[in-house]
C-alpha cells in the first residue's frame, strides 16, 4: 500500500486524546489517527477485545510497579497474537 506524509493541526485537546490513546494502545500517532478517519468515513477498524485491553492495562500496571522487567513491545503483541 502506498502512503503519503500529511502534516495536521490539530487542537490541544484533540492531541492531548491521541498522545493518551497510543500511550495506553502502545501505537503509533498515525495509526491513531488512521483509525479515527477510517471510523469516521465508515472502514472497518480494528477493535481490541475487553481480553487485549485487561492485557495492555495489567502490562502498563506491571511496569509502573517493576520498570526492569519491561518487555519488548513485539513480545507483548506476539503474545496477544498468540492468545486469538
Amino acid at each position: 500500500m502506498a502512503v503519503r506524509k500529511v502534516a495536521v493541526t490539530l487542537p490541544e485537546e484533540l492531541y492531548d486524546l491521541v498522545e493518551r490513546a497510543r500511550a495506553v494502545e502502545h501505537r503509533s500517532r498515525s495509526e491513531v489517527i488512521q483509525e479515527a478517519l477510517r471510523t469516521h468515513f465508515g472502514e472497518t477498524t480494528y477493535r481490541p477485545t475487553d481480553e487485549e485491553r485487561a492485557a495492555l492495562v495489567a502490562a502498563l500496571d506491571a511496569a509502573q510497579a517493576e520498570p526492569e522487567a519491561l518487555q519488548d513491545w513485539s513480545e507483548v503483541r506476539a503474545g496477544l497474537r498468540n492468545r486469538r
